[in-house]
């Protein structure tokens, strides 16, 4: 299998982490999502990354769909293991904060043409994305208490690309909330392989 991915992708990462915690053997091809990479076109339309190509020439697109396929073959060691409900929720919020950080930088790019021109975040738009950042990284941190002794899973795995993603997009960034919990669950896995080995870079 070979997963197209580009080094800074939040969507990418997930995708990775999942596969790598499965134990899947797949390749990597780096494409640049923003020139319309015909290999990444190829696999998927909306020129978006992740995209898992299968061994039999079939394309996987969007990162927890291929999250769930990935569950759905391989059911062991599962992503979904303890409260399911409570894994897929805190997923759910986790994407939310992913969702408005990528928009805030798509938002930054078609008003300046630059990633970190901050003149967008001001907008009503750029004003609501940040509320959703902090608002949704303040609710995962609250619902981490609940979640404790829980071993690793999906909404695991996003909540610690989502705070991740927002560090390095935002590096220094006064307005991120103090998530204790949050931090403390990346401590704990950040020299995991599966993610020391994704850490978004440049």
């Amino acid at each position: 299998m070979k997963l197209l991915i580009n080094t800074t992708s939040p969507y990418a990462r997930t995708a990775r982490i999942c596969l790598l915690e499965k134990g899947f053997d797949f390749d990597v091809q780096i494409v640049n999502p923003w020139a319309d990479d015909p290999d990444l076109l190829k696999a998927n339309t909306a020129a978006r990354v992740p995209a898992l190509l299968l061994d039999d020439g079939r394309a996987l697109t969007e990162c927890l769909l291929i999250g769930f396929w990935a569950e759905a073959e391989r059911p062991e060691p599962s992503l979904l293991q303890g409260d399911r409900a409570a894994a897929s929720a805190l997923a759910g919020v986790a994407m939310g904060v992913v969702e408005a950080a990528v928009h805030t930088l798509v938002g930054r790019v078609i008003t300046s043409g630059v990633l970190t021109e901050p003149a967008f975040d001001s907008e009503p738009v750029g004003q609501r994305r940040r509320r959703s950042m902090i608002t949704g990284l303040e609710r995962m941190n609250e619902m981490l208490d609940e979640m404790a002794s829980e071993p690793i899973n999906l909404g695991l795995i996003v909540s610690i690309v989502a705070l991740d993603y927002v560090h390095f997009r935002f590096p220094q960034a006064d307005w991120i909330p103090a998530v204790p919990r949050l931090d403390a669950l990346r401590t704990t896995y950040s020299a995991r392989a599966s993610f020391a080995d994704t850490t978004p870079r440049d």
